[in-house]
């Protein structure tokens, strides 16, 4: 009986043996070359998306001192009766902004982050400082309509500052300032990515509607003042 106890037992070790050593194998055998895995970047460039909540971002703002003019000329029967002439100028503070309730698609190259960013768009209507506000009106020599003609133009001030703000020139002057704001913007979304946490050498380049990326390797000057 004892033997017999032995002799199962011998077998049970037998058994297990041979199963350690099968799993052996077959581990070597999914680690020879053959069965391999190699894990390569498909591409230098992931595009990702920033999701924003909504509302809108102030990017600049342009102080000017503006002068408007309106001259009123009549004459009768050929005789000219004179030129009504009147004058306004004040400080004016021209605001854009981008509007945030948007995915702004941003291209991720290497340690450079692309930002493809909304529209530029003046705030309106634009504010004024009445306190520095300068009023001049004076009739021509047979006229009459001197604050008439100062009234008419300052009701055209909204409309003409509005023209003002979105004309080039002014959008021009907003366009790097708006840049920088938008690349730091980006730069605090970004700092909360894990790839992006500890990473002191990463640089945001924002590219507005129409413009086109920058040659690889050559930081623009927006990249540069990101930093």
């Amino acid at each position: 009986m004892a033997l017999d106890v032995r002799l199962g037992t011998l077998g049970a070790l037998v058994l297990v043996a041979v199963l350690v050593g099968a799993g052996v194998l077959a581990d070597r055998a999914l680690r020879t070359p053959a069965n391999s895995v190699e894990t390569k970047v498909a591409t230098p460039e992931v595009p990702i998306v920033m999701r924003t909540p909504g509302g809108l971002l102030e990017v600049a703002t342009v102080r000017a001192y503006e002068r408007f003019k309106r001259e009123d000329t009549a004459d009768f029967w050929g005789l000219p009766l004179g030129t009504t002439t009147s004058q306004i100028q004040l400080t004016v503070t021209y605001r854009y902004h981008i509007e945030l309730a948007r995915e702004w698609p941003v291209d991720v190259d290497g340690q450079t982050a692309i930002v493809h960013a909304g529209p530029l768009v003046a705030s309106l209507p634009v504010a004024f400082d009445t306190s520095t506000m300068e009023k001049y009106t004076h009739s021509g020599w047979a006229r009459f309509n001197k604050d008439e003609n100062l009234a008419q133009l300052e009701r055209s001030l909204t409309p003409e500052l509005a023209q003002r703000a979105n004309s080039a020139r002014y959008k021009s002057l907003a366009l790097e300032p708006a840049r920088q704001t938008v690349a730091e913007f980006v730069r605090r979304w970004l700092l909360t990515q894990p790839r992006w946490t500890n990473d002191p050498h990463a640089e945001v380049v924002v590219l507005f509607p129409g413009e086109q990326r920058p040659t690889h390797g050559m930081p623009s000057p927006a990249a540069a003042a990101a930093r």
